[in-house]
């Protein structure tokens, strides 16, 4: 039996609430997206066609996704898309703090959190002030496409820099980032191509847009955990870095 110094065993567990306090609050915020989501599109009933359901369709934003205006807008809906945003961001910073990670790996991965924490911020501006945070939309997609930008250099910085991390935890990484980043401008162009391909005469924002970032959330929130306890109970203590 092979017994383990305690300064390993204690950075193993430190590194596993960091995945999984990452992927709990991944999750939280899944969940937060779809039940925003779904009160939201309420207001469309059991028709596309109602005026309410087409002025929606005309306004809706995402970065979090909420209507335009706040006679569109559902009692509490934006405040849980809000939530949302700022629980993904929550699971980047928490896991930051809570890795055994090295000095610079540390620095680079706060430097993806400010975009995330800005955003997040705008988020609850577009809660209490619908207009300044849409005339501010442009600067919303900058920041989400900066954010997705970022969280490639910080992949690729974790994996090929001194301090690289193994190729097992460079997979769980690429999931738990795909997941924080998920209210990113790629991410959500990507849902409102993929929702408007499903019905083509449709015009405006796509029904149920939301859904796809809320799946996004909870899936990768949930693969984090997985591929985490199945770490634990299959250990790769020899596993090499992206590099060698």
């Amino acid at each position: 039996m092979t017994i383990k110094p305690a300064g390993d065993v204690r950075r193993t567990r430190s590194d596993e609430r960091a995945w999984f306090a990452a992927g709990a609050l991944l999750i939280a915020a899944g969940l937060a997206t779809a039940i925003s989501v779904l009160w939201q599109w309420s207001v469309c009933g059991a028709s596309s066609a109602s005026q309410a359901c087409v002025d929606l369709t005309q306004t809706m934003n995402p970065l979090p996704i909420q209507a335009d205006t706040m006679a569109l807008r559902v009692a509490w809906a934006a405040p849980l898309a809000a939530l949302a945003l700022t629980l993904a961001t929550s699971a980047w910073i928490a896991f930051l703090l809570l890795a055994p990670w090295g000095r610079g790996i540390k620095i680079f991965g706060a430097v993806l959190a400010v975009p995330l924490v800005i955003m997040s911020i705008g988020g609850w501006f577009g809660v209490w002030s619908v207009d300044r945070w849409v005339a501010l939309g442009g600067s919303w997609i900058i920041l989400g496409t900066i954010s997705e930008f970022i969280a490639i250099g910080f992949l690729v910085y974790a994996a090929m820099s001194r301090e690289a991390v193994n190729i097992v935890t460079t997979r769980r990484l690429v999931v738990l980032l795909f997941g924080v980043t998920a209210f990113g401008t790629m991410h959500q162009s990507a849902e409102f191509i993929l929702l408007g391909l499903a019905d083509q005469s449709a015009t405006g924002v796509p029904r149920y847009l939301g859904f796809g970032t809320a799946l996004t959330l909870a899936l990768t929130g949930a693969g984090v955990i997985w591929m985490t306890l199945r770490e634990r109970k299959n250990p790769h203590p020899r596993a090499a870095s992206i590099v060698g």
